[in-house]
């Protein structure tokens, strides 16, 4: 998946585009589908089963559990259509983005729940000279946003929620992955089904796309907690972040492709873009030209 410097800069130019005037909700939605995946640092930090916190918070990834996150934001909105519609537009235009890069290994699970195949058209690679143009250009488009002249004050009018709505909404949210993570493994989604029984996967064909060096002699990679060797003549560093397509013998890969990744991980850069969707979201600019003004 694109970064969120890259989704936040897409969103910005899109709202132009489109002459949207709630720019802060349509931000919202351009990262809400990867909420799962921020929700799996702290799976990590607590020492959960990363397969099985995977194959639960992966489903959130989805148009359709982005459209009932909407749905439970928007409960707390005065305009619920109009929060729910902008959010909503945004999580589509999120993973349009993420169905452009190269996959090896996962995709887009874009009919979830009704189908778990994945998506992707393999238009570039994350780390490659075009998605670290795509990152520079969404910098540029984000200073210009922060510069902009908006007006202050909250996109959500926020109001007391409706229990009756908003209680059953978010027990839905929850429980629908729960339902599903039976269903995720046995269709493979990101290779669970192989990290789950290996010996399943004797002498076929496997796909890895978040593997992490952690020893170099012999090289040995870490991908959803299991530990594998990886044999071929390809010299390594200890942190190197790849992507694999091979053969699997014996807790050992014997690879056909590696690409690895280059420059900050996405988390690190997607920090920042949090840190301009924070500077957006509460008018940090404008307030500060305010308080300049006054003095």
């Amino acid at each position: 998946m694109p970064d969120w410097i890259v989704h936040l800069g897409f969103a910005y130019s899109m709202a132009r585009l489109i002459k949207l005037r709630d720019l802060k909700l349509f931000f919202l939605g351009s990262i809400l589908p990867d909420i799962g995946r921020v929700a799996l640092y702290f799976t990590d930090f607590a020492h959960l089963n990363p397969i099985s916190s995977s194959s639960y918070v992966a489903v959130f990834h989805t148009p359709f559990m982005a459209a009932l996150v909407a749905l439970v934001i928007s409960s707390f909105s005065e305009n619920f259509k109009k929060c729910w519609v902008l959010i909503f537009l945004g999580a589509i235009f999120h993973l349009a983005l993420d169905l452009t890069q190269y996959r090896i290994g996962n995709g887009v699970l874009l009919f979830y729940p009704i189908s778990f195949k994945q998506f992707y058209l393999n238009l570039f690679w994350s780390g490659d000279n075009v998605s670290l143009l795509l990152r520079a250009l969404s910098i540029g488009v984000l200073v210009i946003c922060l510069l902009e002249k908006r007006p202050v004050g909250s996109p959500l009018s926020l109001k007391t929620a409706n229990l009756k709505i908003a209680f059953p909404l978010i027990l839905l949210v929850l429980a629908i992955p729960l339902f599903t993570t039976s269903l995720m493994l046995k269709n493979n989604v990101d290779y669970l089904d192989f990290f789950t029984h290996p010996q399943k996967w004797e002498g076929k064909k496997i796909e890895l796309y978040k593997a992490k060096v952690i020893s170099t002699n012999p090289v040995i990679i870490r991908d959803m907690g299991v530990m594998l060797e990886l044999v071929g003549s390809e010299k390594f560093r200890e942190g190197d972040r790849i992507c694999i397509e091979g053969i699997y013998k014996e807790g050992r890969i014997f690879p056909s492709f590696i690409h690895r990744y280059r420059g900050p991980s996405k988390s690190m850069v997607s920090l920042v873009g949090l840190l301009f969707f924070i500077l957006v979201w509460t008018d940090f600019p404008q307030r500060m030209r305010k308080l300049y003004r006054r003095d």
